[in-house]
C-alpha cells in the first residue's frame, strides 16, 4: 500500500473510532428537527468544517493546537448564536461542543493514541463505575445469585477502559457485567457557580471511592464562583476556566472573551503528565520514605 493509501485507511479508522465514542454534539444535532432547511444546512456545513479539520490537527504541535482552538472559537461563536435564537440551553446544542472538543484535544497524547489504536481505551462520554454492593431480596436469592448492584454515574468526558467482571455462586453460571473504569474524568460547564461546586465535589468523591487513582477535572468556559469558595479541601483535582473570565448575568454573547489557547495547552499538559506518570509503586514507596503520595 502506498503512502496515500495508508493515509486514507488511517483517516477512515480514526473516523470510525470517533463515530463510536466521541461525538456527543453531532448526535444532538442529528436528534433535532430544524424548521428552516437553510439554517440546518448552515449548521451542518459549519459543523463538518470544524469537526473534520480538528481531527487532522495534532495537539502535540504548538501551531496545530493553536489552529484547533481557533477553529473551536469560530464554531462555538456560531453555535452559541444559533442556540440563543432558535433553541433552549436545555437542548445542549452549545454546551455539547466542549464535550466533543475534548476528544479532538486529547486523542493526540502519545499514550492515548497508542492505546486507542489497540482498542484498549475509551475516549468520550461514559457511564463510569463508582462502587458496588451486594443486596439480595431474600435468603433464596442470597444463595442462588451473586446479588451484585453496580453503581455508576454519567460523565461528560472520560479516558477510561472497559472491564468485564463475572459474579456468581458455585451452583450457577456467573453473570457478566461490563463497567467503565476511568483514569481521567472531565466535567464540562458553560460556567461554574458556587451552587454547583458542592455537587461537583460530591461527584468527584464518589468517583474516587471506587477509582482512587483517577483524575477528576472541571473544564468551564467562565468562572461564577464567589470569592469565598473553598477549593483546597475539594476532591476535584483542578478547575480550568477556558475564557479566563468571570461570568456576568447581564453579559451579552459579544462580551465573552475567546477561549484561551494557553489555558487549553495547560489542560492538555496537565492530563498528559498525569497519564505518563507512575500513579503508585508500592515496591519503592518505602525507599522514597513516602507511602501515600510517592
Amino acid at each position: 500500500m502506498d503512502a496515500r493509501g495508508k493515509f486514507i485507511l488511517a483517516t477512515r479508522q480514526m473516523k470510525s473510532i470517533i463515530a463510536q465514542h466521541a461525538q456527543p454534539h453531532r448526535r444532538i444535532l442529528e436528534s433535532k428537527k430544524f424548521k428552516d432547511p437553510n439554517i440546518e444546512k448552515a449548521i451542518w456545513d459549519c459543523y463538518e468544517k470544524w469537526s473534520e479539520r480538528s481531527q487532522t490537527l495534532s495537539s502535540e504541535r504548538v501551531e496545530e493546537l493553536e489552529e484547533k482552538v481557533k477553529l473551536l472559537n469560530e464554531y462555538k461563536n456560531f453555535i452559541d448564536q444559533v442556540e440563543k435564537e432558535r433553541f433552549k440551553p436545555q437542548d445542549k446544542i452549545a454546551s455539547s461542543v466542549l464535550e466533543e472538543f475534548l476528544y479532538y484535544l486529547f486523542k493526540d497524547i502519545p499514550a492515548v493514541k497508542f492505546n486507542l489504536e489497540r482498542n484498549a481505551l475509551h475516549l468520550g462520554m461514559a457511564k463510569i463505575y463508582t462502587d458496588l454492593s451486594f443486596a439480595s431480596r431474600n435468603l433464596k436469592d442470597f444463595t442462588q445469585s451473586a446479588g451484585v448492584y453496580v453503581n455508576q454515574k454519567n460523565q461528560d468526558f472520560t479516558i477510561s477502559k472497559v472491564v468485564r467482571c463475572q459474579f456468581g455462586v458455585q451452583q450457577n453460571d456467573p453473570e457478566t457485567i461490563e463497567i467503565f473504569v476511568p483514569a481521567v474524568c472531565v466535567e464540562c460547564k458553560t460556567y461554574l457557580p458556587s451552587t454547583m461546586l458542592g455537587q461537583s465535589d460530591y461527584e468527584a468523591h464518589r468517583v474516587k471511592q471506587g477509582n482512587p487513582y483517577s483524575l477528576y477535572v472541571i473544564v468551564a468556559e467562565q468562572n461564577a464562583l464567589s470569592e469565598t469558595a473553598m477549593l483546597r479541601n475539594s476532591k476535584i483535582d483542578e478547575i480550568f476556566i477556558l475564557r479566563k473570565q468571570k461570568r456576568n448575568s447581564k453579559q451579552r454573547l459579544s462580551d465573552k472573551k475567546p477561549i484561551d489557547c494557553d489555558v487549553v495547552r495547560e489542560l492538555y499538559e496537565f492530563v498528559k503528565s498525569y497519564l505518563h506518570a507512575e500513579w503508585f509503586n508500592p515496591e519503592n514507596a518505602t525507599e522514597k520514605g513516602r507511602l501515600i503520595k510517592n
